[in-house]
């Protein structure tokens, strides 16, 4: 199928007919490690596609973690591993490029549409249609939008997930991507009836004894760069293991780098258990992590990205900060 590479707004209806209009059951994908702004908008998608009759079945690779069971419909989710079927119909949200659908892709198949719904800068039009507005703070964002568009009644279970991805993108509106758009649609989404505290609580502020441990263990690896604009923090498998966290829990750590004061770019850095490394990168003002990250085959935002480097942890981070430490001379130059 030939690829509708618009940025959004005049295919709206592309989008819509491919979805209602397919005689084949949908797959929803979102990005692995799901995060809030993921499961909502998978969520909300499987909603609308249920109310419109559809068939669909929603999957990841990873677990989906136990602060987000508040939301309607999270059970639905299955595992990658466990799927035989193929789709010939596939809607990916919030994946910033073919790569973080995982193993999903083995479940598409041959001459299937890929539908790309998502709000990354760096994301590289992956689908035979594709709904990507990088200036919108949130993929939950492109999907109000897309129903707002296309006539779609948002009812609470769906707006209770758009909430969440919102919310969870734009660090409960305290990030520089929170406008008065944000503000409205979250406005609207409320009025469906729902608690935003009880929402803000599970997502923003509830932590588990595992990662108050990793907290404690893995603030002792904080570093600051001489340039007192960078820092960043180590977990090791070995730290990981002595916490008894999992990894997704390991971005709790990330807040700690940014939030220093005079600090420019805060990173994250994880071992994970073949040797690599996934670095997390964020920046208050100036510095755009998402072409860092692009250089190590990674993206995102322009304040939040990330990337995967080989090992060992210590050369990893040697080559990053190194990069970063460039960047950020750059900036303040």
């Amino acid at each position: 199928m030939a690829r509708v590479t618009g940025t959004g707004t005049h295919n709206y209806r592309e989008v819509y007919d491919t979805l209602v209009n397919s005689p084949n059951p949908v797959l929803v994908v979102c990005h692995i490690s799901p995060d809030g702004d993921a499961i909502g908008a998978a969520l909300a998608m499987a909603h609308f596609l249920k109310r419109a009759g559809k068939s669909f079945v929603l999957v990841n690779d990873d677990p989906i973690q136990s602060r987000y069971d508040f939301m309607p419909g999270v059970g639905l989710f299955q595992r990658t591993a466990s799927m035989r079927q193929k789709f010939a119909t596939i809607v990916a949200l919030d994946c910033a490029d073919s790569k973080r659908m995982g193993k999903t892709t083995s479940l598409f198949a041959e001459g299937h549409c890929l539908v790309n719904i998502d709000h990354h800068e760096t994301n590289d039009r992956f689908g035979h249609v594709n709904l990507v507005q990088a200036e919108a703070s949130a993929t939950c964002l492109v999907l109000y939008r897309l129903f707002h568009a296309t006539d779609v009644a948002i009812d609470r279970d769906m707006a209770i997930c758009l909430y969440t991805g919102i919310l969870f993108d734009t660090g409960g509106f305290r990030y520089n991507n929170t406008t008065p758009e944000i503000h409205h649609a979250a406005a609207d989404l409320l009025s469906r009836g729902f608690e935003p505290f009880m929402i803000a609580d599970r997502v923003l502020e509830s932590l588990t004894r595992e990662q108050v441990e990793l907290v404690r263990l893995g603030l002792a690896t904080l570093k600051i760069h001489p340039s007192g604009r960078i820092a960043y923090v180590a977990v090791s498998k070995d730290l990981l293991a002595a916490s008894g966290a999992s990894d997704d829990d390991t971005e709790v750590l990330l807040p700690y780098t940014r939030s220093l004061s005079g600090i420019e770019v805060g990173l994250l850095f994880r071992e994970k258990p073949d040797g690599s490394v996934k670095v997390s990168l964020r920046s208050r003002d100036r510095v755009d992590v998402a072409s860092i990250a692009l250089g190590f085959g990674g993206g995102g935002h322009v304040r939040a990205a990330g990337c995967s480097m080989p090992g060992p942890l210590a050369q990893a981070i040697d080559s990053m900060v190194a990069k970063v430490a460039d960047a950020v001379m750059s900036a303040f130059a």
